[in-house]
């Protein structure tokens, strides 16, 4: 297939060793129409130009440095010493040099990488600029003489003011670790299924960075937090929150939270609950100096108050929310003198999602926008879908009432029926950008309850449904929402890659099918599968889904990539099951059925043998287990 006024060129290069081929099963083959990676390019030319690798820091041999982190740092994302080694690990496994990783409490070495904050700032043999930072997902790498600076913000002490932000949070420095071994290294890291992360490493022949050199950039959403294994470079907030229900904050009983939790919300019109609201956040900061935003919001209740006084305010301001946005007002009011850095963040959530009208919020408040009432497999933006009608409305009415942005609590994956495969996979890159187009800057991926405990002192460990690649992909858009289509599908394509090796493009063809399988149903993330999907549609692909699993795990070479597609497989072989009840079961033949209760008794041990997460708040709580019943109804 090498086009003829190529054919001379290719043998030349072949003869030459400049290229050599990929395996193709038992041959190695030419492929000139595949896609060549940067590490293909990079081989080619070194090998055209007989080049010896080259790694060098202003002129130095990187094997001549050492890697010094700040003793005494330490942020909410851990201490630089973790970014230390991490840069170790990366430059040992891709370059094949070994670096010494101290303190910064050590003598000052001629040749050194330095971590974070170190005390070679402050005796000016370095300097970073960090007041220029926008916050503190901002990082930066530079070459000053014969020192490479890899550095964000920093937590040096514990005491810091809420206008400080020199130091709150450690975050940047890893940020800078992280993007430093991916686009100079050219190290990738890939989440597994089983917490064990994977590395591909890529690295160019020659890296030779020049004094001067210097390169800044920030990652977009600040706060970067998931229910689910496998994110990547994951980071919580810096802001120091003291949160509760409305029913906590009226009565100052903090102990008696998780009681209350799920009581009616009190009325928040009554003066004497405003007043009660406004003592309780005005102890609550003289308490703790610390606190740099108040947080509040409705019990989780589908109940709110109905007397006169709210109906009137419901009236007037054109929805529930705006006894909450006034609420939230008086105790700005009353902050202001005393505290006018400490910011306030109020929940849209169930019955007060939508925005009230005719008034505007303080400056200081903030948003948490909860997408409760979301359909996860079509665009938030589309307003075709039935459940997705009102989002973006509500989103962009909020954005129009306040100034203090948004944290964003998205409900991403089911609850009710986890094993059911979400079909989001062609709207997770849009929908992240939706929010941040509309000036949020904080992602919560609210997909599965990963680790809660539950009872008898149990914790779920694995979730079927492609769960680590999920969050791993949710984390990369969360830094880079504006990342093209491209690189999103080829970031997809190697994390599969990692994770089943040479058969991961059967499960690259399973994404697709499920993603458009999805587009029929408009859905929440309480449906069951049959919300998901039509059963008809799956149980007309349901042979061929199951040939490509089949190929997949035919083609594996390891028992890791085995291990992974078997778990991986059981959401499929759930929604098959579902979707095929009534045709291989109440309507098949004695073999069919013989056949379709033992896939069902194999599924129902896997989930109990592997601890795989079923519904919310249980673990393997399977009561109404049948071979001979559809998995919806377990």
């Amino acid at each position: 297939t090498v086009s003829s006024w190529a054919a001379d060129a290719v043998k030349w290069a072949v003869q030459n060793g400049l290229i050599s081929g990929t395996a193709q099963g038992d041959e190695v083959l030419l492929s000139p129409k595949g896609t060549a990676t940067r590490a293909t390019v990079a081989q080619i030319m070194v090998k055209f130009l007989a080049l010896e690798p080259v790694y060098t820091i202003n002129g130095n041999d990187l094997s001549l440095y050492k890697i010094v982190y700040g003793a005494n740092v330490e942020g909410s994302e851990g201490p630089t010493s973790e970014s230390a080694e991490y840069l170790a690990d990366a430059i040992k496994n891709a370059l094949g040099i070994e670096l010494e990783v101290v303190s910064d409490e050590t003598d000052v070495y001629n040749y050194e990488i330095l971590i974070g904050k170190t005390n070679r700032e402050n005796r000016g043999i370095v300097s970073v600029d960090r007041d220029s930072f926008e916050d503190d997902q901002t990082y930066t790498w530079s070459v000053q003489g014969n020192y490479l600076v890899i550095a964000g913000i920093d937590t040096t002490t514990d005491d810091n003011t809420a206008d400080d932000k020199s130091g709150r949070n450690v975050a940047g420095t890893r940020n800078a670790v992280y993007f430093f071994v991916r686009e100079v290294l050219g190290v990738y890291e890939y989440s597994g299924a089983y917490d064990n992360d994977m590395y591909v490493y890529e690295p160019d022949p020659v890296i030779a960075l020049e004094d001067g050199y210097s390169y800044t950039d920030m990652v977009w959403y600040r706060r970067r937090t998931f229910y689910m294994s496998g994110s990547i470079n994951g980071c919580g907030s810096y802001e120091k929150s003291y949160g509760f229900n409305m029913s906590t904050w009226i009565s100052g009983e903090w102990d008696r939270e998780e009681e209350v939790h799920h009581d009616a919300t009190p009325c928040m019109s009554d003066e004497n609950n405003i007043q009660a609201v406004i003592k309780h956040v005005l102890e609550a900061l003289e308490n703790n100096p610390r606190i740099t935003l108040i947080t509040m919001g409705i019990n989780d209740s589908q109940d709110y108050c109905t007397c006169e006084t709210c109906y009137k305010l419901y009236r007037d301001y054109g929805g529930r929310a705006a006894t909450l946005a006034l609420l939230a007002n008086r105790v700005s009011d009353a902050m202001m003198e005393k505290y006018p850095n400490v910011g306030i963040r109020i929940g849209a959530y169930e019955y007060v999602q939508k925005p009230p009208k005719n008034l505007t919020l303080n400056d200081n408040i903030s948003i948490e926008f909860f997408t409760v009432k979301n359909c996860s497999g079509h665009p938030y933006s589309d307003t075709s879908c039935t459940v997705n009608k009102s989002l973006a409305a509500n989103f962009q009415g909020w954005d129009d009432i306040s100034s203090g942005g948004f944290v964003v609590w998205d409900h991403t994956g089911g609850f009710a029926y986890f094993m059911t495969p979400q079909p989001d996979w062609d709207t997770l890159l849009e929908n992240v950008r939706f929010f941040a187009d509309g000036n949020a800057r904080e992602m919560l991926i609210n997909s599965v309850f990963y680790g809660e405990d539950l009872p008898n002192g149990e914790e779920p460990d694995l979730h079927a449904d492609l769960g680590n690649i999920r969050a791993y992909m949710l984390s990369l858009i969360y830094m880079e929402p504006y990342m093209s289509e491209e690189e999103f599908n080829y970031r997809l394509d190697q994390c599969l890659k990692a994770n089943y090796g040479p058969g991961w493009k059967n499960i690259r063809e399973y994404i697709d099918i499920i993603s458009e399988l999805g587009n029929s149903r408009d859905h929440n993330f309480h449906a069951p599968p049959s919300g998901h999907y039509l059963y008809d549609e799956v149980a007309a692909k349901a042979d061929y889904v199951n040939s490509l699993w089949e190929k997949a795990i035919d083609a594996a070479e390891t028992e890791e990539q085995i291990d992974r597609l078997k778990l991986h497989e059981t959401s499929w072989i759930y929604l098959c099951q579902c979707a095929t009840y009534k045709s291989l079961y109440e309507n098949g033949t004695d073999a069919q059925r013989a056949a379709y209760e033992a896939r069902n008794e194999y599924l129902y041990n896997f989930i109990l043998d592997q601890r795989l997460l079923w519904t919310e708040g249980t673990l393997n709580l399977l009561d109404n287990y049948s071979a001979a019943s559809s998995p919806e109804n377990w």
